[in-house]
């Protein structure tokens, strides 16, 4: 708490402005402001009550008002602190469901732990969706959701239409994501899939195949009535 009122002080300074700070430990909204000429109302993960100068003085020029849009390095401080975030102690680990009516997400997920990671992953899986297509143009396979150390994959891909390789390529990726995180450069982009995450992806066995075959079966992928 005190720690908090000392952060609030210093931010209230810099700013020159009257806050009314909120520190919260949520896995989604990092920062929230609601500007106000009297008092602006600001909730802020508690990664910021450690974050260096250079990113006080852009939280403080963003609070003014003058810039509505985030400076890079804030970007930057946020992405890099969700990836070392875990609250994966918060899942319920009865709720995830890893057998299929064809896959089983659990053995696909250990068999590409031991074989190109070494087993040091120590992530969770789980499907979701309910395995219905619709008429879209895209399709969502798998998510990584960093906080929660969490691969889940589209229910959708727990059918004999999509071979096993594919599948695995799937869980392979998104594995990825842990291995090779998402960046904020200099410029404030953000870069989903680095270079070197290219580059390992294409590590996976059946990398070219699995790239195939998504080519070969576009019309069934985003058109329901196929």
């Amino acid at each position: 708490m005190r720690n908090a009122l000392i952060f609030q002080e210093k931010l209230e300074n810099s700013a020159g402005i009257k806050l009314r700070l909120k520190i919260n430990d949520n896995r989604s909204t990092m920062l929230s402001v609601k500007w106000a000429p009297d008092c602006t109302r600001v909730s802020l993960h508690r990664m910021f009550l450690q974050a260096p100068r250079n990113v006080m003085q852009a939280l403080a020029c963003y609070l003014k008002g003058k810039d509505r849009k985030l400076a890079p390095s804030i970007k930057a401080y946020i992405e890099h602190n969700l990836q070392q975030l875990d609250y994966s102690h918060e899942l319920d680990l009865s709720k995830l469901e890893t057998k299929g009516r064809v896959y089983d997400l659990q053995k696909i997920y250990h068999y590409l732990n031991r074989n190109y990671f070494d087993g040091a992953l120590d992530l969770h899986i789980t499907w979701f969706g309910h395995g219905r297509r619709r008429s879209c143009n895209r399709v969502t396979f798998g998510l990584f959701h960093d906080p929660l150390r969490l691969i889940k994959i589209n229910r959708l891909l727990d059918n004999k239409r999509f071979p096993d390789y594919f599948v695995a390529y799937v869980v392979y990726h998104e594995m990825l994501h842990y291995v090779c995180p998402t960046y904020v450069d200099e410029k404030g982009q953000k870069h989903i899939h680095s270079k070197e995450f290219k580059e390992r992806e294409q590590e996976f066995k059946y990398f070219k195949l699995a790239q195939q075959w998504i080519r070969d079966n576009q019309h069934y992928l985003f058109h329901a009535s196929y």
